[in-house]
């Protein structure tokens, strides 16, 4: 699961997120991914079946990576009867390839993804790491001034979706292309809570989530 993420932080930082094409400022767009045409609406349902555990009535707080060129990935929080538990999911292999489109192979059936399965791991959190994290995710979303149109064009970049609602009236849902600076502790921490939900320490988790307070201001 994830085994991009799982060696260290320092090699997730350095190897996984330039392909990330990090932007001056952030360009959140609010909502879900708005989905273009039956190739797109088809991929989503595919991502969401085998991705599942990630929309369960449980979760409280999610971010979904869609990466141009390897398998897709979700981690986050979800409340559990005794407090809240850590999650990550990673299909075994990418969903886009395996449904076939814009493959020139004849052979390959478009629209079949059965052979990828998810990849899960789960592990408890304490209820003061997973707030300390929402907060996080609170500080982006809830600013308005990380909301906007990007000029820029990327291609082959990873597309990014996030969701909060871990205080009982909190709904927050935003995606984007690529990464601004503030966006990209998300990202982060994202990729910290999947390595936490695979064995990490809480401790280490909580040293990089301190990073994040202090850059974010909180």
């Amino acid at each position: 699961m994830l085994s991009r993420l799982v060696i260290a932080p320092l090699f997730l930082i350095l190897v996984a997120a330039p392909r990330l094409f990090a932007a001056e400022r952030d360009y959140l767009q609010r909502g879900e991914r708005e989905l273009q045409g039956r190739e797109d609406v088809a991929y989503d349902a595919a991502v969401r079946d085998v991705l599942s555990r990630g929309w369960r009535s449980d979760v409280v707080l999610r971010m979904l990576d869609l990466p141009p060129f390897q398998p897709e990935w979700v981690a986050g929080i979800a409340r559990a009867r005794d407090g809240y538990r850590a999650f990550s999911v990673e299909a075994s292999k990418q969903v886009w390839g395996a449904l076939g489109f814009g493959s020139s192979d004849p052979k390959q059936k478009k629209g079949d993804y059965h052979s990828v399965h998810p990849v899960l791991h789960e592990r408890p959190i304490s209820p003061s790491v997973a707030a300390r994290i929402a907060a996080l995710w609170r500080r982006v979303l809830a600013d308005q001034r990380n909301y906007g149109k990007d000029p820029n064009l990327y291609l082959d970049t990873d597309q990014l979706s996030f969701y909060l609602s871990f205080q009982p009236t909190e709904r927050l849902t935003a995606h984007t292309v690529g990464l601004g600076p503030k966006l990209t502790h998300l990202w982060h921490v994202s990729a910290l809570l999947a390595n936490y939900a695979e064995g990490m320490s809480e401790r280490e988790l909580i040293k990089e989530i301190a990073k994040r307070e202090r850059t974010l201001g909180i």
